[in-house]
């Protein structure tokens, strides 16, 4: 352990997988993984898909272990009802709090304690943008404001947008149980980011505070976060902190500050 777990910090670990030039790494990621784990990525028909799931797990045990004397290998996890993992065992003080994305070559995770976290990110290089389908991804306001844009803006908004929403339906632990026109974002002027609800989804835009970052290789990321834990309004927002970081290798803190967020 050598990070203090903060709520006043939420920690970004990115891991690129084509960083991983030696492939011994893997026999060692593969060492920390349970059985349930190793039957898990077994089920993977392509290697590629076998590799992230052997990186993305490796980065949740080792870098949890920052924060707490527990080795790498002896973390258990439970999964909610959709599909949120959380930790299960052993229970450590203060409790930490992750949430995990991957797109393309980056598997990104987010740690914070004493509030809960959803994180999303996309490549925008690596993936469309469904322009002819936004009624599928986004309220009506945001397809209508995305649509007024210029055709060479619409793709990066597009990704924006659905980061963002991502990033909520894991902080709030229900996916797309959420109906996704129930809430929208606006994006105002040039750093400026509202939330509204619609009153049935039963929630406060209140009760969140959003952040967008751009990361290398034109990789967008949302950070979803709960003001606190006991659902107090704490009035010092969170530092966040990017890492790249090759599990058991070698990691750097990066200068990424977010461009956008709601406060």
């Amino acid at each position: 352990m050598d990070i203090a777990a903060d709520s006043r910090r939420i920690d970004i670990w990115c891991t690129y997988i084509s960083d991983i030039g030696d492939d011994s790494l893997l026999s060692r990621y593969d060492a920390l993984l349970s059985a349930q784990e190793r039957a898990r990525r077994a089920r993977f028909r392509f290697a590629r898909d076998q590799r992230r799931f052997l990186v993305t797990r490796a980065l949740v045990r080792t870098a949890l272990s920052r924060y707490a004397s527990v080795r790498p290998e002896d973390w258990t996890f439970s999964t909610g009802r959709h599909g949120r993992p959380a930790l299960r065992a052993p229970r450590i003080t203060p409790a930490l709090e992750f949430n995990i994305s991957h797109s393309a070559d980056l598997v990104m995770l987010g740690v914070t304690s004493g509030r809960t976290l959803g994180i999303d990110t996309e490549s925008i290089a690596a993936r469309e943008a469904d322009i002819d389908g936004l009624d599928r991804y986004f309220a009506p306001e945001e397809s209508a404001a995305l649509l007024s844009l210029p055709a060479g803006e619409r793709r990066r908004r597009f990704f924006e947008l659905w980061t963002l929403k991502e990033s909520y339906i894991k902080a709030r632990g229900m996916g797309l149980a959420i109906p996704l026109d129930a809430f929208r974002f606006e994006l105002a002027g040039e750093r400026g980011l509202i939330l509204r609800m619609r009153p049935e989804l039963a929630d406060s835009p209140d009760r969140w505070r959003l952040w967008q970052l751009t990361l290398r290789c034109d990789y967008l990321a949302a950070v979803c976060a709960a003001f606190s834990g006991d659902g107090n309004q704490d009035s010092e927002s969170p530092r966040i902190t990017v890492r790249e970081v090759v599990p058991l290798s070698w990691e750097r803190t990066v200068d990424v500050l977010p461009y956008r967020s709601t406060g």
